[in-house]
């Protein structure tokens, strides 16, 4: 019964979309001139205390916290002539390499001999790429379309609560739209899809099996002035039951988030993100709290 929790606890422990630290912010999906390179380092803090499984909270002393850092590069490049606009067929290959401490407490700790459970290290990396075959900066619309790929070589212990590596595959297509309202507004529209391949070193020996995974994003965002914008965001995920061993764990996903994002440029060749989202409502995995840093760099 103890192994059958524990199996339970930890497939509600990846529940989540796997690139969700990496998710886009306002504007990603504009982008920038050919020849430019882009460098981010993010840093996330995400906290949470509730657990639930299929809309039931099963209690309030399921302490987590994870401190995500990731670094970023992206370089973007004229592939030809876009479909529509004349901003060209722009792409704009990059890679993600994640660095994870992971530390559980509370309801935890019968999991792991009386103990906290923590563990740090590197994280599954990411190569992905947009493709704008909409880019017509003359009327303020883009829509790119982004393939993620997650490789399984990121730090993996069987034997243990959580990991930094996933010790699966996961690829996620997405499409990203951004349309300008009127010199200062921008709406942001995403919509992706995750799909993941099995881990059959799952919690020992055991194979976990995860449903496809949908997410939704909306950005609203406004210049305050030519150096300081804000947007609100919104979150949805959907799906993503795990199966473990055979066993459908009753946790598929319908969740929801709000944020609010404050963008300012420093110079003419840096940008600071502040970020926080709270994960207001949540049918299955954590009720997270995330805030979060991003230092972009464009030459």
């Amino acid at each position: 019964m103890k192994k059958l929790f524990l199996l339970a606890v930890m497939a509600l422990l990846i529940a989540r979309p796997d690139v969700s630290f990496a998710a886009a912010y306002a504007r990603d999906y504009i982008p920038l001139p050919p020849g430019t390179s882009l460098f981010c380092a993010y840093y996330n803090h995400v906290s949470a205390n509730k657990l639930y499984s299929d809309g039931d909270k099963l209690g309030d002393d399921f302490n987590q916290t994870a401190n995500v850092g990731l670094l970023r590069y992206v370089y973007y490049v004229n592939a030809g002539k876009a479909l529509l606009g004349d901003g060209g067929f722009t792409i704009d290959p990059q890679f993600i390499i994640p660095v994870v401490d992971i530390s559980l407490s509370g309801t935890y700790e019968g999991m792991n001999n009386g103990s906290e459970f923590s563990t740090t290290g590197i994280g599954d990396p990411i190569v992905l790429a947009t493709f704008w075959f909409i880019n017509d900066p003359k009327n303020k619309f883009w829509v790119g379309f982004t393939p993620w790929l997650t490789l399984p070589v990121g730090q993996y212990d069987r034997n243990r609560l959580a990991s930094p590596g996933g010790n699966r595959w996961v690829i996620k297509p997405e499409i990203g739209i951004v349309k300008g309202l009127g010199e200062k507004t921008y709406l942001d529209l995403i919509l992706g899809g995750e799909f993941y391949t099995d881990n059959d070193e799952y919690a020992g020996s055991s194979t976990l099996e995860q449903d496809a995974a949908l997410q939704a994003e909306a950005h609203l965002s406004y210049d305050i002035t030519k150096q300081w914008a804000v947007s609100l965001d919104y979150y949805y995920s959907f799906g993503g039951e795990t199966t473990v061993d055979g066993v459908k764990q009753d946790n598929s996903q319908s969740n929801h988030g709000l944020g609010l994002t404050l963008f300012f440029l420093v110079g003419s060749n840096n940008q600071l993100l502040v970020s926080y989202r709270d994960d207001f409502s949540v049918k299955s995995g954590a009720g997270t709290n995330t805030f979060g840093v991003r230092w972009a760099y464009f030459f």
